[in-house]
């Protein structure tokens, strides 16, 4: 089917948040003036581009685009560019577009790769101003908590310089590092195959090899290895002394970075059918997607394995921007962890509203009930509730610094399990 004019201009947008992208990444290198000037103008029109696309889709549709996960992440994608310009013209620094723009490219990449029919005729349940109300400012909400994240991120980048810490002791934390987050999840898989305790998994597949070997259930076995290895990594990191050089936190990014690109890949994998999980399958019988507990650590599995293999691209590219966001002109480590706050303290009262009240009204209008333990509900329960206590810890307790960047970073990642959580746990929002 030919994608409608909506989606071109989306894709055209794509293409000059790319571009945007290239040139701030020519700025972080060049440090010309009339770089960073020429990517905040390609954003200022992708952002038009994008707008356009948003207000095209509610003609065509005659109706808010806000009634599937393309619709939202569009949404979210334009609201963070929105906020990435205020915060650039805001505060005069240049070198945070450089950060911002790739996190924003990612959520487009995301978006781009969900299915982009357009909804000309809405389900009752969705034919409300709450929907509205709710999708938008929860759209906006989250949109700044995008923001936050990528100035945590460059935060805890620029808190370590390998050229300024070569005299830092941290082969331990090295060994400690691929001990948990290679050893566990690869030991894991290897053990439970050998002796025959594996999960189910009916029917996975990597591309042309799928007829003779199902990967699914070594996919959970990594997906439960890396999220026992980040548990165990956490309670084993060195504490004190010289080790407190912000290579840990360096080392959290690096580790977010692996694994959320390995998402992305693992997505156009699914697209291309060069890998097929298990919730691909229609379900017996039921003609819908299998729904179990199992995918979620499928699909980290999956991904975690496409972000180990990325690695050693990463890596690099990771220290090497750390290195750039110790340029002068690069904010202070104050003033990024003031944009962090700032941007965390706009989007949360916002996502409060929508995602919560806004929420539970609708939900009242479409289901009879304010509250009903769907997955999506409980996900944005906990996602307002972690940034409650990132908000009372920066308040009550006066936590700053990596402390409070890695929180930040935490709690976006959170709000992109929310988001996706349908996928695995189906639920109410299954079209949403």
């Amino acid at each position: 089917m030919k994608p409608g004019l909506d989606v071109n201009l989306f894709y055209l947008a794509f293409a000059a948040y790319l571009i945007g992208f290239l040139v701030f990444s020519l700025y972080a290198s060049l440090k010309a003036g009339f770089w960073h000037r020429l990517g905040s103008g390609v954003m200022i029109a992708g952002s038009l581009l994008h707008s356009a696309a948003f207000v095209t889709r509610w003609i065509l549709s005659g109706h808010i685009p806000l009634s599937n996960m393309y619709d939202y992440l569009s949404a979210m994608s334009l609201m963070a560019v929105l906020t990435l310009l205020f915060v650039y013209y805001r505060y005069r620094r240049p070198v945070i577009g450089s950060f911002i723009s790739p996190v924003v490219l990612m959520l487009m990449v995301a978006a781009a790769l969900l299915p982009k029919e357009l909804d000309r005729s809405l389900m009752p349940a969705l034919q409300s101003v709450w929907l509205n109300i709710h999708v938008s400012l929860a759209a906006l909400g989250a949109g700044c908590f995008l923001v936050a994240f990528a100035i945590s991120s460059i935060y805890l980048l620029r808190r370590y310089n390998p050229d300024e810490a070569k005299n830092v002791p941290k082969s331990k934390a090295v060994r400690l590092t691929i001990a948990c987050l290679a050893g566990i999840p690869v030991g894991l898989a290897v053990i439970a195959s050998v002796i025959g305790l594996t999960p189910p998994s009916p029917e996975s597949r990597i591309g042309q090899f799928g007829d003779g070997f199902n990967a699914g259930s070594i996919f959970i076995l990594l997906g439960i290895g890396f999220i026992l290895g980040i548990i165990l990594l956490t309670l084993l990191w060195p504490r004190g002394g010289r080790t407190q050089s912000g290579f840990g936190g360096w080392m959290f990014i690096a580790v977010t970075a692996a694994f959320l690109s390995g998402g992305l890949v693992e997505e156009g994998l699914l697209r291309t059918g060069w890998l097929i999980l298990t919730h691909s399958f229609p379900a017996m019988g039921a003609g819908q997607p299998v729904k179990s507990a199992w995918l979620i650590f499928e699909f980290f599995g999956a991904a975690y394995l496409v972000g180990l293999l990325l690695s050693p691209v990463l890596l690099p590219l990771l220290a090497r921007a750390g290195r750039a966001s110790s340029d002068r002109l690069t904010p202070s480590l104050d003033l990024l962890d003031e944009i962090s706050y700032k941007a965390v303290s706009l989007g949360y009262p916002l996502y409060t509203v929508g995602a919560l009240f806004a929420g539970a009204i609708w939900a009242e209008q479409a289901w009879g009930s304010f509250w009903s333990w769907d997955p999506k509900e409980v996900g944005a329960l906990i996602v307002w509730l972690f940034y409650s206590g990132y908000l009372h810890a920066r308040y009550q307790r006066g936590w700053k610094g990596a402390r409070a960047a890695m929180l930040v970073v935490a709690g976006f990642l959170m709000v992109l399990l929310s988001f996706f959580g349908n996928y695995f746990f189906g639920g109410l929002h299954t079209y949403i």
